[in-house]
């Protein structure tokens, strides 16, 4: 064979080889190839933690991610906050409708293995209702002796079936309260509120919420609240979230309502 037979493939098969080269970089290289894009109709998976913001402290809600729910030196949780049953990824499929709105838009666009910090405004969030909202006063007047329904002794005392002559703590006001009639069949529970005079109580068991007994007269306990930080959670699920001159605000909304949420959210598995 002659020389420039020789010459001519080596520079055939040196053509192949760059062109072969550069068609698998091209594909290898395409986001359409390499790097799956989340768009609407896939499934996905992702781990995440959500965060909102009180008086500039951030404050974790949700995760599923074990480190950030063991940690609360560096994730300091809200006071609704629930431990999760299992962590595992959150799975599912985009614009179905399962997820807000916000979060929703949030992962359109992410790829495989980003991690990406949506913020989620209050429009496109969780709906804030008014209705839920109730303002009370600081000065109050509770009666010595209430009537109430066994869903509401169990919601202000304990979850145990009350008993006569028993004495039980009220999670409401911090004092103790003896049960001096019970009638399962009608529905009715009668207590005794027994606080002293001039005396302090902690019905959240710190001092972010004083009960204070001014006096006990006749058939009337006159108490004043006095509130030293917030938010707290109270026992009916009232979040105090707000003090003012004359009045506190009590809260019955979700924590997250009406809030600007922060998620941080990995993609880790992407199902056209």
């Amino acid at each position: 064979m002659k020389l420039w037979v020789y010459i001519s493939v080596i520079i055939l098969v040196m053509v192949g080889v760059s062109v072969g080269l550069y068609e698998y970089m091209v594909y290898t290289n395409s986001p359409s190839k390499s790097v799956p894009i989340v768009k609407e109709g896939d499934k996905i998976s992702v781990r995440y933690y959500g965060y909102i913001y009180y008086g500039g402290e951030r404050r974790v809600f949700d995760t599923n991610i074990e480190e950030v729910a063991k940690d609360n030196t560096t994730y300091p949780k809200t006071i609704t906050y629930k431990w999760p049953s299992r962590f595992e990824p959150l799975t599912f499929t985009v614009g179905d409708g399962s997820m807000i709105k916000g979060f929703d838009e949030g992962v359109r666009g992410m790829k495989l293995n980003e991690t990406k910090t949506i913020i989620v405004p209050p429009e496109k969030g969780y709906k804030f209702y008014w209705d839920k909202v109730k303002n009370e006063s600081y000065n109050q007047k509770v009666p010595v002796i209430e009537n109430m329904t066994l869903n509401q002794f169990y919601s202000r005392f304990t979850h145990a079936n009350p008993v006569i002559n028993g004495v039980y703590r009220d999670k409401m006001y911090g004092w103790n309260a003896i049960v001096l009639y019970v009638d399962p069949q009608e529905n009715v529970v009668t207590i005794q509120n027994n606080p002293d005079e001039n005396r302090d109580y902690y019905p959240i068991g710190d001092q972010s919420l004083v009960v204070h007994v001014d006096s006990v007269n006749g058939d009337v306990i006159r108490i004043h609240y006095i509130i030293k930080s917030t938010p707290i959670l109270l026992p009916s699920g009232g979040i105090i979230d707000a003090t003012y001159p004359d009045h506190f605000r009590i809260n019955f909304n979700q924590e997250v309502a009406g809030k600007t949420l922060y998620f941080v959210v990995t993609v880790v598995k992407i199902e056209s």
